[in-house]
């Protein structure tokens, strides 16, 4: 089974904000870094306005620290975008035309430059959106297949013969944790 498509910088910059909504790890560290930003107002401005005895200014804290919760995850996600832009900028080689092949062997991963193999035993996860396939290959990386770009083979059909390959995998291995999500 074979499926051909085009990476644009766009669909990289939707894995990455997916990641920041849907990945355990982004999530808490987001959480702590908004509660905890939050709770370091409040405590700084509650202190100063012990020392001061000015009760204003320690309301003024408590809503210095809610637009805070609210602005802080957003800067966040244009952050996300500017960095994704900055650091994909000048590498077209990971941009433009992708080619995955389900082999006995792994997903074989091809590109104008080069190809390579990932084993079976190797993939994560595999996570299939209305628009998007996401291939895990770890916690960070994946391979990206934006369903309104694909130039040869099915979006369907490769999704499908991928869970089964994953899924014969499973089965032949039941101690490794849930491949499909």
């Amino acid at each position: 089974m074979f499926i051909a498509y085009r990476l644009a910088l766009r669909d990289v910059v939707f894995f990455q904000n997916y990641q920041f909504d849907h990945s355990p790890e982004s999530v808490r560290t987001r959480r702590l870094a908004t509660w905890g930003g939050a709770a370091i107002i409040v405590a700084l401005l509650g202190v100063m306005a012990i020392i001061t005895q000015s009760w204003p200014l320690f309301l003024m804290g408590v809503v210095l620290a809610g637009v805070y919760v609210f602005v802080f995850p957003q800067l966040l996600r244009a952050n996300i975008r500017r960095m994704t832009n900055r650091m994909y900028a000048g590498q077209l080689n990971v941009l433009g035309r992708r080619e995955l092949e389900i082999t006995d062997e792994g997903l074989v991963a091809r590109t104008e430059e080069e190809e390579s193999v990932v084993p079976w035993e190797t993939m994560d996860d595999v996570t299939v959106l209305d628009r998007y396939l996401f291939i895990y290959l770890g916690a960070r990386a994946a391979h990206i297949v934006p369903r309104d770009t694909v130039m040869d083979g099915d979006f369907v059909e490769f999704t499908g013969a991928l869970r089964r390959r994953l899924g014969a995998r499973r089965r032949a291995s039941p101690a490794d944790p849930p491949v499909i999500s």
